[in-house]
């Protein structure tokens, strides 16, 4: 009599079934990307070349992720459904993933970090730091996607796992250096008028939501990899990373219309017919004050602020009467 065969049992939901809901997430936030791409060039005309060239590199750079993604779980549970042990053979697809992830993450760190060398008055120190940080977490990230090209099977990745955990460390402590640069120069800016400081109060409510997702996101990628090595888990919240950064400085360009509002032209002129702005008349115009010519390049860190409004006293006098 023959031996009946041995039942073989792969956990399925811990490994493919935690990368398809990091999948189905990622594809919700890539709709949201499309969006807010979409909106950034229809609102934002009149931007820096150079700006409008790096949302749309980003743009590509997020549907290559996506599409990247979306071909990994198609090989896993689609091409190769009845072979249980093909959740433990790495898809290059993944480490392709984790290479155009990174192109798109030092991007955008790169223009938070222009954003801080204008914040800082052009000081070297904050960019830099950033700078560094973030070359060596792509570098990082490159070298795991070059090792795990070389794998055999996820088991290998463990003789290199120190890479990811010094590479999500560092994501966190970049991350999080970005949103406390930011949060300090910016409440430098504070002059005690209200209206100014409202809205210095808002771009710190900005900048730490900026970085606390990106953060948190990564941090998450880190425990969970230290905590279940062997499932997907953490594959579930490295899909959804790259997104948040890209989403996050998207959201950031797009607002700019409403953050700005209070010190608009049209804002301006109200309240320079109340003697409530932090205007002075000289001349025959009314000139924003120092502190206000520098929120147009918090917000687009790569837009000039020698265009900020100018409102004449005859202006000024039309509306009062």
């Amino acid at each position: 009599m023959e031996d009946a065969p041995l039942a073989v049992h792969v956990e399925f939901n811990s490994t493919l079934g935690a990368a398809f809901l990091g999948h189905f997430v990622t594809a919700i936030l890539y709709g949201i990307t499309s969006l807010q791409t979409y909106l950034y060039f229809k609102w934002h005309h009149t931007d820096p070349p150079l700006l409008k060239y790096l949302v749309f590199v980003l743009w590509i750079f997020d549907s290559l992720h996506v599409s990247l993604i979306t071909y990994s779980m198609y090989f896993y549970m689609v091409t190769n459904y009845a072979d249980p042990f093909i959740v433990e053979r790495p898809v290059w697809s993944i480490m392709a993933m984790i290479m155009v992830s990174n192109v798109s993450n030092i991007i955008v760190r790169g223009v938070f970090s222009h954003r801080l060398w204008k914040l800082s008055g052009r000081s070297l120190i904050f960019p830099l730091s950033v700078g560094v940080l973030s070359l060596y977490v792509a570098g990082d990230g490159f070298y795991f996607a070059i090792r795990g090209l070389q794998s055999a099977s996820y088991q290998d990745v463990h003789h290199f796992s120190w890479s990811l955990y010094v590479g999500f460390a560092f994501e966190v402590v970049v991350d999080g250096t970005i949103t406390v640069s930011q949060c300090l120069l910016l409440r430098r800016l504070r002059t005690g008028i209200r209206r100014t400081d409202s809205v210095i109060s808002v771009l710190m409510l900005y900048s730490i939501n900026t970085g606390l997702f990106p953060s948190v996101c990564a941090l998450l990628c880190l425990i969970t990899f230290t905590v279940l090595p062997h499932m997907f888990v953490y594959f579930a919240f490295y899909f959804v990373l790259s997104k948040f950064y890209v989403n996050s400085l998207l959201a950031n360009l797009n607002a700019r219309t409403t953050i700005l509002e209070p010190i608009s032209p049209r804002a301006g002129e109200r309240h320079c017919n109340n003697i409530k702005l932090p205007y002075s008349v000289s001349s025959g115009t009314c000139e924003a004050d120092p502190a206000s010519a520098q929120f147009s390049t918090v917000v687009d860190p790569l837009m000039s602020t020698s265009n900020m409004p100018r409102i004449s006293v005859a202006e000024m006098s039309q509306s009062v009467h």
